[in-house]
Parts: C-alpha cells; structure tokens; sequence
C-alpha cells in the first residue's frame, strides 16, 4: 500500500509539473543569443524581466491612448468642414423651403432630406477643394513679397499647408456623396409625381414631342464635366495613399498633385457653370428683394478668383525667371 501510495504521489507531482507553465524556450534562447549572455541564469532573469516589462506596457497603454489626440491633423479641416456644411444648409433652406413656404404657403419641407443636402454637398466639395490650393497660391504671393523662398512662412499658413491633403480627401468625400445623392433622384416618389404630371400636363397641351436641344446639352455636357471631375479626384486621393505616394518619384507625385489638381478644379468650376447655364441672368433667381442669390454664386466665385490668381502668380514667376536668366546671360558675356 505504500509503495502504491507513493507511486501516486510520484504520478501527480509529474502532472503537477506538467499542469506548471513552461517557459518559451525559443524566446529564451533568442534573449540568450541577443544579450550575449553566457549563464542561463542570468538569461533567464532577462527574459523574466522583459516579459514583466512588456505586460506592464500592455496595463498602461489604455492610459497613454486615452492621452493622445484623436486624429489631430484632421481637426482644422473637420471644424472648417463643418462650418461651411451648416451654413450652405441654412441658406439653401431659406430659399428652397422657408421662403416659398412664407410666400405661398407652400410645403416643401420634403426636399430637406435630398435636394437641400444635395445642393450643400457640391458647394462645400469645391470650396474645400479650392482651399487646398489656395495656402500654395498665398505662398507664392508671400514668397515674390518678401523677394525670397527661405522665409519662414507665418504658423497659421504653416498649419493650413500641412492640412491640405485632409482637405483634399474631405472634398473628394463629398463630391462621392453629391454623385451617390444625384444617383437617387429617380428613385424619389416625389419624382415619379412629378413625372407623371409633367406626362399628364403634356397630353393636355397636346404636345407630341417635349424634346429642348438647348437643355438636352445642357445635362449632357453637365454630366460628362462631373464624371471627370470626379475621376480626377479619386485619382487624387489615390495618389495621397502613403504606400502609393512612397512608390512616385517627386517630380510624378508633384505633377499629379499639382497639375491634375488644377484641372480638377477646373472641371469641377465649369460643371457648376454648365449646371447654372442661363441662371445667371434670370432675376427670378434672385429672392427677397435680391438679398438672397443663387447657391452657386458663392460656389463659383473662390475657383474663379483662384484662377485668375494663379495665372498671374504664372506670369510673374515667368518673367522673374526670364529675368534671372537674362542676367545670368548677361553675366557670363561680361566676363
């Protein structure tokens, strides 16, 4: 019975040892082969004190995230973002939906959800767009100023430089949601309404055909401008990919951002443009004693003056250039 007794005792002090956590001998052995350490004892207080170090880490690191900003590039373009969003929306529903509804008592408050959010998608798209080159433009205007490029530039323009790769990708976001909204207009039963009172208003004039050339073109063209518009865009953010950007040469990714930027914006501009077509000029475009304008009025006019910026920033930087290169040029006849 003894000897049966200690058998058993034998049996489970081997599974007591086998039941006892091991150490991670590969671990181990690769902490020995790092620190050069010769006793294994030695390696294997190491390793204990590494694990305890990395555990203590993993208690920790709940506390220094909660410390970290989140996302702290993004907060300037997120605050402008937001401003610009809340203000078209105000405006566009005062003319889309508070005033008719003031004048002729008409409700309209169903438009709210899809035309007026489409209306302040565009509008914020390509005014953000436009603040992404616009910091470059103040630079350049600061540079010719102060007649030199090794100036440092103020912190607020420094700031508004580094964000605009948040702005760009901001625009581009809303620009997706302008197409995904402009998509869905068919799918409104508030549209097949009006469908089918345009079809009933058409038999009862007795009209056969209801085909307008000029406005036929007008979408047309309208659509087409948007479709690469938003091409170029995606193409745009795209390229701003970290492990896509690594990949382009400097002279490739400043040509993409720079020169497909610009164009980008430009389509964007003349979209909005063709979108308007006649508008311009149609004074019932203009409400409330002519104090509140069309949308894309105030859309228009940031990439338009843009634009006249830039071309003589251009003029200015070519005649500098030539400048330089005469003198250099008279330089090297002299001696």
């Amino acid at each position: 019975m003894e000897k049966r007794e200690s058998g058993n005792h034998a049996i489970d002090q081997n599974a007591g040892q086998s039941i006892m956590p091991r150490r991670n001998t590969g671990n181990l052995n690769y902490l020995n082969v790092d620190m050069q350490v010769a006793n294994p004892s030695e390696a294997a207080a190491l390793f204990d004190l590494h694990q305890a170090h990395h555990f203590g880490e993993f208690e920790h690191s709940s506390e220094l995230h909660c410390k970290q900003d989140l996302f702290p590039k993004w907060h300037l373009p997120m605050k402008i973002a937001s401003v610009i969003s809340l203000l078209t929306f105000i405006y566009t529903s005062m003319r889309d939906v508070i005033y008719p509804f003031i004048t002729r008592k008409e409700n309209v408050f169903y438009k709210i959800p899809i035309l007026v959010i489409n209306k302040v998608l565009p509008v914020t798209s390509i005014t953000l767009l436009a603040l992404v080159y616009l910091p470059g433009i103040l630079a350049a205007g600061f540079q010719l100023y102060f007649g030199t490029k090794y100036k440092r530039f103020p912190q607020w323009l420094d700031r508004w430089m580094s964000s605009r790769k948040q702005f760009g990708l901001l625009s581009f976001f809303f620009a997706t949601l302008h197409a995904c909204y402009s998509l869905c207009y068919p799918m409104r039963r508030s549209y097949r309404y009006k469908l089918l009172n345009w079809a009933f208003q058409q038999v009862k004039q007795k009209k056969e055909n209801a085909w307008i050339e000029h406005d036929v073109w007008r979408m047309e063209i309208y659509v087409s401008l948007g479709i690469l518009g938003l091409a170029l865009l995606a193409l745009l953010a795209i390229t701003s990919i970290p492990s896509v950007s690594h990949s382009l040469t400097w002279r490739e990714f400043h040509y993409i951002q720079s020169k497909m930027g610009y164009l980008a914006l430009l389509l964007c501009t003349v979209h909005a443009l063709v979108f308007a077509w006649n508008k311009w000029v149609d004074a019932n475009q203009f409400i409330w004693k002519r104090h509140l304008q069309p949308l894309f009025h105030y859309a228009e006019w940031r990439p338009w003056h843009m634009s006249q910026t830039e071309t003589v920033y251009s003029c200015l930087e070519c005649t500098q250039l030539g400048k330089q290169n005469y003198r250099d040029l008279y330089k090297v006849n002299i001696s």
